[in-house]
């Protein structure tokens, strides 16, 4: 699979100025990256089936299985409760990764727009963005219906409320090739480049539509993210994200203390070699732009 190269523009004016571009948008895949739980593992658990659905989940991840229809097949496992949905909810909260509310807080301190686009279940994954700071109009994720009455899922035109669940609402995130048509269509008309952060195959299927896809391994190492991402954070902190999205030029417009030391923070772990680049010249490049 072809998977994209960011190009480099240098400018050399002075001619010791070596210019990193900047990303006017950051997508970020939700489970094991945002948060360190696989949201439908966290519902299987309240059924007795974590075996079942988290071998499924590892599976479909690291590309030994068709992605094609696999949040179906785990979600079409589940019944959730309420009480199942709220635990969920608490725990993409109790998991947040670390670094990932300090990067995106920055990412928008510089008008860097910033999106979650997820197979997670919408309700929780927008609650959670907006625990992030995210607005909730920049989330895409799985639209399942829940009947307050019954307690039941239900499919949204598909019988009536108090049908047993058995799926959820159709749409690109079903397909393998679902998150790269979706991120196409959410950044249709916009101008400025794109970064995928997420640490999964579905994340690395829709590579090719931004304009640099980035790894993560910091909860989850999958061997074939990380052997094709063109960059790859191999630590528990995204603070990385932050330099690489938002270069030289975006650290002097951070105005708080906080953002200011979350870009610190992501420069050191790239110095110390905690993320690895395809090219080994983007990170001299990168380097040589945050040291001025």
């Amino acid at each position: 699979m072809a998977v994209p190269r960011l190009r480099m523009t240098l400018e050399t004016s002075p001619p010791t100025r070596v210019r990193w571009p900047e990303f006017s948008h950051v997508v970020f895949d939700c489970d094991s990256t945002l948060s360190g739980v696989e949201g439908i593992d966290v519902l299987a658990r309240s059924l007795g089936r974590d075996d079942e659905i988290a071998a499924l989940t590892d599976a479909a991840m690291a590309g030994d299985v068709d992605l094609n229809d696999v949040y179906a097949a785990r979600l079409g496992m589940l019944q959730p409760s309420k009480q199942a949905i709220a635990e969920l909810r608490s725990a993409y909260k109790r998991h947040t990764v670390a670094g990932a509310k300090e990067v995106i807080a920055a990412l928008r301190e510089i008008e860097i727009q910033v999106y979650i686009i997820s197979g997670g279940l919408a309700e929780p994954v927008a609650d959670f963005a907006v625990y992030l700071g995210i607005d909730p109009e920049h989330v895409w994720a799985v639209a399942a219906r829940h009947d307050s009455l019954s307690g039941d899922w239900w499919q949204a035109g598909h019988g009536p409320v108090d049908e047993r669940y058995a799926g959820f609402e159709g749409g690109a995130l079903t397909r393998s090739d679902g998150k790269a048509e979706i991120i196409t269509e959410l950044l249709e008309g916009t101008r400025g480049l794109s970064m995928l952060v997420g640490d999964g195959a579905s994340d690395l299927s829709a590579a090719d539509s931004v304009d640099l896809f980035v790894g993560f391994g910091g909860v989850v190492k999958r061997d074939r993210v990380a052997a094709a991402a063109p960059v790859y954070i191999d630590t528990a902190s995204l603070a990385p994200v932050l330099p690489i999205a938002a270069g030289p030029g975006g650290r002097e417009r951070l105005a708080t203390a906080a953002a200011r030391k979350a870009f610190s923070e992501g420069t050191d772990l790239i110095a110390e070699g905690q993320v690895s680049f395809q090219d080994p010249k983007q990170k001299e490049r990168l380097m040589a732009a945050l040291r001025g």
